[in-house]
C-alpha cells in the first residue's frame, strides 16, 4: 500500500512537533533509545524491548509498521521533536477503525527529556489527533503499576481507569492499569495544530470531520 501521504502529517503543540521520521531521524531515535529510557532495574513497558535493543530490529519494527499498513489494521509511530531535536516517540494504532472508532496509544521519551511536561504534551497531541482529526470515539491507554508518571498523565487528561490487568515483561506478573477516555470526555488543555491529514484519512479508515 502506498503510504506516502502519511509523511506529510504534522501535529504541533506549543513546544513539540510529531511526524513520521525520515531514515536519518529514525537513526536519531534509535540513538535516543540507546542512551537510555529508564533505569535498568525498572521496566515500564509491557514488552521488555529495551532489554535487547538492537539497531536492525529497532529500524525494522518502525519500517515494518509502514510496510504492513492497511486501513483495517495500522500502527502510526510518530517521532516527537522539541526544538528540531528527536526526543522520543508517540504512537497510535487501531484495528477496524472504520467500524469501531477506537484507538490505542503508547509513548516513550529519552531520559534527558523526561519530567519536563513533554509526556503530557505529546499525549494531548495524539488525543486531539484521534478525536478531532480521525473522528475516534474512544482512546485506550495503560501503564504498569510502578509507572506513576504515565498514570498521572492519564488522570490529568481525563482518562478513567477501567480495571487492572496483568502483564509479564520480564517473566513475572506485574499489574497493569487500564485506562479509557471517550470523545465526549476529551477537553484539550493546550493548542494543537494538525496539518496534512486530510489526504491521508483513507489510510486510517477515517473520513473528513464536519465543522
Amino acid at each position: 500500500m502506498n503510504v506516502e501521504a502519511l509523511f506529510a502529517i504534522r501535529v504541533r503543540t506549543p513546544r513539540l512537533e510529531l511526524g513520521l521520521p525520515t531514515l536519518d531521524e529514525l537513526e536519531e531515535l534509535y540513538r535516543v533509545a540507546e542512551a537510555g529510557i529508564h533505569p535498568p532495574a525498572e521496566m515500564p513497558f509491557a514488552f521488555a524491548w529495551t532489554d535487547n535493543l538492537r539497531h536492525g530490529i529497532f529500524l525494522d519494527f518502525h519500517q515494518g509498521a509502514l510496510r504492513d499498513w492497511r486501513p483495517s489494521l495500522w500502527e502510526c509511530h510518530f517521532v516527537t521533536f522539541a526544538g528540531g531535536r528527536v526526543i522520543g516517540t508517540q504512537n497510535i494504532g487501531a484495528r477496524e477503525f472504520a467500524t469501531n472508532r477506537e484507538v490505542g496509544t503508547g509513548s516513550w521519551l529519552g531520559r534527558p527529556f523526561q519530567r519536563q511536561g513533554y509526556g503530557l504534551e505529546q499525549r494531548a497531541a495524539i488525543l486531539e489527533f484521534a478525536f478531532a482529526g480521525l473522528g475516534a470515539e474512544r482512546a485506550k491507554s495503560g501503564a504498569l503499576v510502578h509507572n506513576v508518571a504515565s498514570q498521572r498523565i492519564s488522570e490529568r487528561l481525563g482518562y478513567r481507569m477501567t480495571g487492572v490487568s496483568e502483564v509479564a515483561p520480564r517473566g513475572e506478573p506485574v499489574p497493569h492499569h487500564d485506562y479509557v477516555i471517550e470523545r465526549g470526555e476529551w477537553r484539550c488543555p493546550i493548542e494543537i495544530r494538525i496539518e496534512g491529514l486530510e489526504p491521508a484519512l483513507p489510510l486510517f479508515g477515517a473520513f473528513p470531520q464536519s465543522g
